[in-house]
């Protein structure tokens, strides 16, 4: 949208209060506020201005979280409202999903929301959900389009209108055996399995609080009773021969930019000898620096990975030589792996589409030995990819360099920022399941639940390609006496919204087979309303169709490429319904849609699951309805 350069200013519309001219820009929810402003720019590109003659500026004249910056109250990229002198120009761009971008005319940085606090930063353009924005001509405001709230300008912390609605009441459709869930819930750090058989994950909401399980499905743990005290982004846990070593991104305070280290006291991990500024950030990084990996032995040396990237060469894994195993003195070793395009784009109703686009930024990146392969872990912000290949001692001293061999998504929904764990002692042949959490919001997504981290799943290596499988731990949670099974369409299924299902379909032959086999889960009595799962001969992928899910009309297909041929005349689909989560698996692939059934039309308990068959094959389901 092309906009009139007399609509290029920041208008202050304040009721009641004396006119702001100066301060940071942030969100707030209502846009009636007091402080809510006319944010337009033309697509030409022109200085944002105030209605008293100031300009949005940015704090410090440095681009948010580009090197050490990130947004706060004491820090660099905020934007804030200053002298028109010297100020910088901006421009409208078209974004996915029909939001837009708001750019600096010389195309350095985005305008971009900060979630921590609220406020609004200029950070390197990513193609985040945190860029895409709606100008609203008729209200002269521009909003945030993956949440409610327009930009606002105040001289003093927090907003001045009367704060956030109320949330509203808890989907009965929440997940109930998912148990780390909670509205701030993010990318978890460290997954580990320690040497007593006890599984540890720490969860980024609550700045790493500490979570503990014997089984990976029943976890104890706290968000407010945090024993670490690190910062609140993601990270990893090493253990050496010397000691148990954290690794975390500093994000305020001293040594701020730096990834920070910490040494475990106690054999259960919940005490830390904290080490400070341990690896700090090359100068050659300009798009990010954060998410350290597991430390890992190659060629009798130690290293340690940081996600990073820069405009110039694109998204990497930065890689640091460590002195010894106790993983306090550094020497960077360049690039392990660097890639300027992402494997397809995830849209905005968290649709994976088979087109690449460009990336300069690598978030949560895992690297580890598994059978005879290396694989690598990567999210270029939206695709949570995967990398199977080799590492060879081509880099400076020997430093490992790892080239892909095949690559493909770890889950074609909602799952993301996955961080991989392990036995103590890592090997190929040790077993490894990746954590990860449900993701940004999708349009079907119930309300009121805020988010969860997914079960772990299972990862193996075929050849050169990864396969993601559900955990047999699961089978703690079905109640033995709901167990059916039968076969046809007709078969008598687990009923409710908190069922496992597994069909096991054949076919003649997969190569000219047509249609499509599957379930229809949380579905009413008389079938008007559900969610389909299952395998699409006719264009080769696994999926999952909310179209028929929700109270809003929508279109949404979620799917995951698989050839017919590949699944040797059986479809085995697994399907986990945890009320508006579900955890799906066919073929090594994986989905995690996040849907919202209508409670008005039919209750949880009244939901049910059939057959859905149109490719003609020979099918049989067994399930369970399951308990936390």
């Amino acid at each position: 949208t092309t906009l009139s350069m007399a609509q290029s200013r920041l208008a202050i519309a304040v009721v009641g209060l004396a006119t702001v001219v100066s301060g940071e820009l942030e969100i707030c929810s209502g846009v009636n506020n007091a402080s809510a402003t006319t944010f337009v720019v033309s697509a030409a590109g022109g200085q944002i201005k105030t209605l008293n003659g100031g300009c949005v500026v940015i704090d410090g004249s440095t681009v948010g979280k580009k090197g050490p910056g990130a947004c706060d109250p004491n820090g660099k990229g905020c934007l804030t409202v200053g002298s028109c002198t010297g100020a910088p120009f901006w421009k409208v761009v078209p974004a996915s999903g029909g939001a837009s971008n708001i750019v600096l005319t010389d195309n350095s940085a985005c305008l971009d929301f900060f979630q921590t606090n609220r406020l609004i930063q200029a950070y390197p353009c990513v193609k985040s959900p945190n860029q895409g924005w709606h100008v609203n001509s008729t209200k002269n405001t521009i909003e945030a389009a993956w949440r409610p709230g327009v930009v606002t300008v105040d001289g003093t912390p927090g907003c001045v209108d009367p704060g956030p609605p109320p949330p509203p009441a808890p989907s009965p459709f929440c997940a109930t055996y998912h148990p780390i869930h909670a509205p701030g819930v993010y990318d978890p750090s460290g997954p580990l399995l320690d040497q007593s058989g006890v599984w540890h994950t720490w969860e980024d909401d609550g700045a790493w609080s500490h979570w503990t399980s014997h089984d990976l499905i029943h976890w104890n743990g706290s968000f407010t009773e945090n024993t670490t005290n690190f910062g609140g982004d993601t990270g990893s846990v090493s253990p050496t021969p010397s000691g148990v070593y954290a690794f975390w991104p500093i994000m305020n305070g001293d040594g701020k930019g730096a990834i920070g280290s910490a040494k475990a006291t106690t054999s259960d991990l919940t005490a830390w000898d904290h080490r400070g500024p341990t690896i700090p950030m090359p100068a050659r990084i300009n798009t990010g620096y954060r998410d350290p990996v597991r430390a890992f032995e190659f060629n009798s040396k130690w290293y340690v990975g940081v996600g990073c990237g820069n405009k110039e060469d694109g998204a990497q894994f930065c890689l640091f030589e460590a002195d010894d195993d106790t993983l306090n003195n550094f020497t960077d070793r360049g690039s392990l792996y660097t890639t300027n395009t992402t494997f397809g784009e995830v849209d905005s109703n968290i649709v994976w589409q088979p087109t690449n686009v460009t990336a300069n930024m690598m978030e949560c990146p895992d690297l580890f030995p598994l059978g005879d392969k290396w694989v690598l872990v990567g999210s270029l912000y939206k695709t949570n990819q995967w990398w199977v290949g080799t590492l060879s001692p081509s880099g400076p001293n020997g430093a490992p360099r790892f080239t892909p061999e095949q690559v493909g998504i770890l889950d074609y929904g909602n799952g993301y920022a996955a961080k991989t764990g392990t036995t103590w002692v890592q090997s190929g042949d040790a077993r490894r399941l990746v954590f990860g959490f449900t993701g940004w919001s999708e349009p079907t997504m119930p309300s009121g639940c805020g988010r969860a981290l997914i079960i772990p799943r299972e990862l193996h290596v075929d050849g050169s390609e990864l396969k993601i499988l559900p955990i047999a731990e699961t089978d703690v949670l079905r109640k033995p006496s709901s167990r059916r099974f039968g076969s046809g369409e007709r078969a008598e299924i687990a009923s409710g919204s908190q069922v496992e299902l597994r069909l096991n379909c054949s076919v003649s032959d997969a190569s000219i087979a047509q249609g499509k086999v599957g379930v229809r889960t949380l579905s009413t009595a008389d079938g008007a309303a559900y969610v389909e799962i299952g395998y699409d001969f006719d264009v080769q992928a696994m999926y999952a169709d909310h179209s028929k899910c929700c109270t809003a009309p929508n279109s949404i297909v979620q799917r995951a490429p698989l050839p017919a041929t590949s699944l040797d005349g059986m479809i085995s689909l697994v399907v986990f319904v945890d009320g508006g989560l579900i955890e799906a698996f066919l073929g090594g692939r994986a989905i995690t849609p996040l849907v919202a059934p209508d409670a008005s039309v039919a209750a949880p308990a009244d939901r049910v699951t059939t057959i859905a068959n149109t490719a003609g094959a020979n099918c049989e389901i067994e399930s369970w309805q399951l308990s936390y």
